[in-house]
């Protein structure tokens, strides 16, 4: 079925957003707010359309010239790269005042944009096939090769080009640089010139196939160590904004803190340095914890085991939130909390919860920490909220 439609917001999974002539909406991948487009239904519910775009029949003012002609050719790694930053930030700022929408009192501060618009990825990953290197392209499993991203920094795109010209082994590639531009690599597949590669004067260090050649545990920035295969924001100018919010959310120490979802440290090192006592816990301790007080195991296991209170509790779940540990928190009795998510609407679901124990969102904090992407990172103040006296 083919239509038209007029595209009116972009969603929060990176899709424009039209309504057809029954007022169904339709979610279209890489069209901008303001296009008049033709489309081509290709899945259908009666309260909702998936289609593609068949033809820009006029094309918004939001609506820029790709950066990178992969985009063009499809490449999924990159939502909106057709989409001006003006508009990309304006739609991050309403995917998460509308997620956040029923928390009342709550303040929703403008977004941030500290990361510059191309050249900010310190960490990526790659699908290996066959001959190519590259990423699928949007809604498939199919390798779109990839040369040069415009979106790595350019230490990064140096190292990923001459990987590539190495050819790789079939399967993933994963790549790191740090802040003073040593590089490490890894692989999913056995490697056999990963001992060469360490030898030359480009790379500190790979880890193929889990065998570790050379030095892959590299220190992204001061005090954050990491290998490529591990979770580390990937721009080095957003990760500063989001720690400074943190920061801004709880104010220094001294006092005693809970970090949940702590990862390799990056949260808990500066916590440190402001004067908190920190207790940090993860699902796996990281090679160089960042403070003796680490707790490995899921995070309601240790929660559990947890007896006393807390000043405060900071934590940065992964993308399904933190619904399991809201009441083990609550428990604790922190004065205050700080929710560092990447998923608004998770965020909402679990502030929710929250406010029906006695916890009030006050501030919420968007960052744009990835540019041409629908990705918006968000962080969120709760106070304890006094009970009301008895009559």
């Amino acid at each position: 079925m083919i239509l038209e439609l007029d595209i009116n917001s972009l969603a929060a999974g990176g899709d424009g957003v039209g309504r057809d002539e029954t007022g169904r909406v339709t979610f279209v991948p890489r069209t901008a707010p303001g296009d008049r487009v033709r489309v081509r239904i290709i899945k259908q519910t009666k309260t909702f359309a998936r289609a593609e775009l068949v033809e820009v029949l006029t094309p918004s003012p939001a609506r820029v010239e790709p950066p990178c002609r992969h985009f063009t050719e499809g490449c999924g790694g990159c939502d909106w790269m057709h989409v001006s930053r003006a508009e990309q930030l304006a739609a991050k700022q309403a995917i998460v005042a509308g997620a956040l929408r029923k928390l009342e009192g709550l303040t929703v501060h403008p977004i941030a944009d500290p990361a510059p618009p191309l050249g900010w990825r310190r960490r990526a990953r790659f699908h290996v096939g066959g001959d190519a290197v590259g990423l699928y392209q949007l809604g498939t499993n199919r390798i779109v090769p990839i040369d040069s991203c415009p979106q790595l920094d350019p230490r990064l795109d140096a190292a990923y080009q001459k990987t590539v010209a190495l050819t790789p082994p079939s399967g993933e590639l994963a790549l790191m640089v740090s802040e003073k531009g040593d590089i490490a690599l890894a692989t999913t597949r056995p490697w056999r010139l990963a001992l060469g590669l360490v030898e030359s004067d480009w790379l500190s260090g790979v880890v193929s196939a889990g065998v570790m050649v050379g030095e892959p545990v590299i220190e992204l920035e001061p005090g954050l160590w990491g290998s490529p295969w591990e979770f580390a924001q990937a721009s080095a100018a957003g990760n500063a904004a989001l720690i400074a919010r943190v920061h801004e959310a709880i104010g220094p120490g001294p006092g005693k803190l809970l970090e949940l979802f702590a990862g390799n440290g990056n949260l808990t090192r500066g916590l440190l340095a402001a004067g908190w006592s920190v207790t940090a816990t993860d699902g796996v301790k990281p090679p160089k914890p960042p403070t003796p007080d680490y707790l490995d195991g899921e995070v309601t296991d240790v929660l559990r085991r947890l007896r006393g209170s807390f000043d405060v509790v900071v934590l940065d779940p992964p993308r399904a939130g933190a619904a399991d540990s809201i009441e083990h928190i609550v428990r604790l009795s922190p004065r205050t909390i700080a929710y560092v998510s990447c998923d608004p609407a998770t965020l909402a679901r679990d502030a929710v919860k929250l406010a029906e124990s006695g916890y009030r969102a006050t501030d919420a904090w968007p960052i744009d920490l990835m540019p041409q992407t629908s990705h918006v990172e968000v962080v969120m103040r709760l106070e304890k909220h006094p009970r009301e006296p008895s009559p």
